[in-house]
């Protein structure tokens, strides 16, 4: 395990050191509360043993500085101490330690925290992974695989913010299933589901990773493109559009009509962004579908007002 020492004393920290390289562990000292909090900022010390008095951030402080933070994992806290009174322990849990030792630590001991530590720590992990699995599950649409549409207008406000923030283009496609109603009304719901479930995964596995694809509702889904021009835009549009009119799909060929906006200076929100590709996509739709559209061959300007 990584353990970070907090400690000003030289002697003791080399100790501690010497003693937890012996029992496997991989030790890092801090010779005091200030670079000790430098250090546990970075995620790397899932443990921390800080003495209780030292000069700049005592022990306490940098309790109470770790859990009033954002570090990402949770972080085990043993105060190294000589205090032994009630208060004084009373006084740390409420800093936010979880532990105490006392100094000089027995090794026989200090192996027996860390092995209370290390189960503790392992719960502390199985919660994070399965909050993080219910997080990813409330963002994505259970059929598709792709992001629900909540979770698209929240990554559209951070990439449009963004985008607006380096001065780069950010382009959205909008994509709509040609005839999907005539497809479910011919070849029943389940069918149509699975005609889904596969275009959601050819959507995925066709664009960046750090691209966006989400079910924006029904048979539409809408992809962003962070850092995308409206040149480059079009190109992965109509990749899309390709590979969907390609694919051999089981019951009769599927097809896709296509509207794409990019963002530039005069775009007015991320809100103007999407109607700019939803009237692009109308217009693929009426000019005979399985097309795609760039809402800026249309004359509309990117400073739409809805």
């Amino acid at each position: 395990m990584n353990i970070l020492i907090a400690e000003d004393q030289p002697v003791t920290a080399l100790y501690l050191r010497r003693t937890l390289e012996k029992m496997g562990h991989s030790p890092r000292a801090a010779p005091d509360g200030e670079a000790a909090w430098r250090m546990i900022g970075g995620g790397e010390f899932p443990l921390l043993i800080s003495d209780w008095m030292m000069p700049n951030l005592d022990g306490l402080d940098l309790c109470r500085r770790i859990r009033s933070s954002r570090i990402g994992r949770y972080v085990y806290i043993i105060l190294l101490t000589s205090l032994d009174r009630r208060e004084d322990r009373l006084k740390g849990l409420r800093a936010g330690a979880d532990d105490f030792l006392t100094k000089p630590p027995d090794p026989d001991e200090l192996a027996v925290r860390l092995e209370i530590a290390g189960r503790i720590l392992a719960v502390h992990d199985r919660l994070e992974l399965q909050n993080a699995r219910l997080a990813e599950l409330a963002a994505t649409d259970e059929l598709t695989g792709a992001k629900n549409r909540r979770r698209f207008r929240e990554d559209l406000e951070l990439l449009f913010a963004q985008a607006r923030r380096q001065d780069s283009p950010l382009s959205l496609i909008l994509l709509d299933i040609d005839r999907f109603k005539d497809y479910n009304d011919s070849f029943g719901h389940p069918a149509g589901d699975e005609l889904l479930r596969t275009f959601g995964a050819l959507l995925r596995e066709s664009v960046r990773g750090h691209d966006v694809v989400a079910r924006y509702g029904g048979e539409e889904f809408v992809v962003l493109l962070p850092a995308t021009g409206a040149v480059e835009a079009l190109e992965v549009a109509e990749r899309l559009r390709e590979a969907v009119a390609g694919r051999d799909w089981r019951h009769r060929p599927v097809t896709v009509s296509l509207g794409v906006a990019t963002s530039d200076a005069e775009t007015q929100d991320e809100s103007a962004l999407v109607e700019l590709a939803d009237r692009a996509l109308y217009s693929s739709k009426q000019a005979g579908r399985n097309r795609t559209t760039h809402a800026a061959r249309l004359g509309l300007p990117a400073s739409l007002v809805r």
